[in-house]
């Protein structure tokens, strides 16, 4: 459900940047009018300037990663550092990493394999290792290939432990036992396994209405990317329970640009539905 949600949100931001202007513009300004004038109300403006920060991750992880598969790997990573979402930015190190690997930059690919915080795009930047072997990389000096293939394999060993833990936290979270689910999480190895866990804790803690135990689990996720996640899915929740004053506050902890502007939306929609 995950990936299929995350497909469906760049699916949909790409659709937006097509229908927008070019965001790759470096001011972003707020104060705007509509087509007759008036100005926007400052909730469409936040909703404007977030909108802006998202397609312009989008846009700098869709050109880091042309730049990677065109052989541009410096500009690839230089490109990277400008992306304001955490998940573009995965995106991108994945490329980055891949097109690493078959320039036979191994040492370089595993580094920035380990600084990729999302569980699905790490492990599509390790499939790629598969071709090492018969690339460029061959012709590396054979003790620094092993060691890479053998820190590769470190890597995919962790995911392995910390995938099988996750899914028994989330087999506590769908039975609702949270205390038991935040003790395992927290035993989990990897930082990113560990910090999905504890956003998914957060995450049924407020659609159980829980709201206070779960805006408190969420302030001490270590990965920015699942904290926005947490944050982002307790003021849905928030504002789905008719508590909108506190949703808005927890939408202001959301460090995500995207997470932020979908927050700010759910929120919105509540506040035009009768009884809100």
């Amino acid at each position: 459900m995950r990936n299929m949600f995350r497909s469906f949100m760049r699916l949909l931001w790409a659709r937006r940047e097509a229908e927008e202007p070019d965001p790759a513009s470096d001011s972003a300004d707020i104060g705007e009018e509509t087509f007759d004038g008036r100005e926007l109300a400052p909730e469409a403006q936040i909703a404007r300037f977030l909108s802006e920060i998202t397609n312009r991750s989008i846009h700098l992880s869709e050109r880091a990663g042309e730049e990677a598969q065109a052989g541009d790997i410096e500009g690839a990573i230089e490109t990277a550092r400008g992306i304001g979402s955490s998940l573009f930015h995965a995106s991108a190190l994945r490329e980055i990493a891949i097109a690493q690997a078959r320039a036979g930059q191994i040492s370089e690919a595993v580094e920035t394999i380990r600084r990729i915080d999302d569980p699905d795009d790490r492990m599509e930047a390790l499939k790629h290792f598969s071709a090492v072997q018969s690339g460029p990389a061959a012709a590396i000096a054979s003790h620094t290939l092993n060691a890479a293939l053998e820190a590769i394999e470190e890597i995919r060993d962790e995911k392995s432990v910390s995938e099988q833990a996750w899914k028994n936290v989330m087999s506590l979270v769908e039975a609702g036992d949270f205390t038991a689910a935040i003790q395992a999480a927290r035993e989990i190895g990897d930082p990113s396994w560990r910090s999905w866990a504890l956003q998914e804790i957060a995450t049924g803690q407020a659609s159980a209405k829980d709201f206070p135990a779960a805006l408190s689990l969420a302030g001490g996720i270590g990965k920015p990317l699942y904290r926005s996640w947490a944050y982002r899915d307790i003021a849905v929740a928030q504002a789905e329970a008719g508590q909108i004053d506190a949703a808005m506050d927890t939408a202001r902890r959301v460090e995500d640009p995207e997470d932020k502007e979908q927050a700010l939306a759910a929120i919105e929609m509540r506040k035009e539905q009768p009884g809100a």
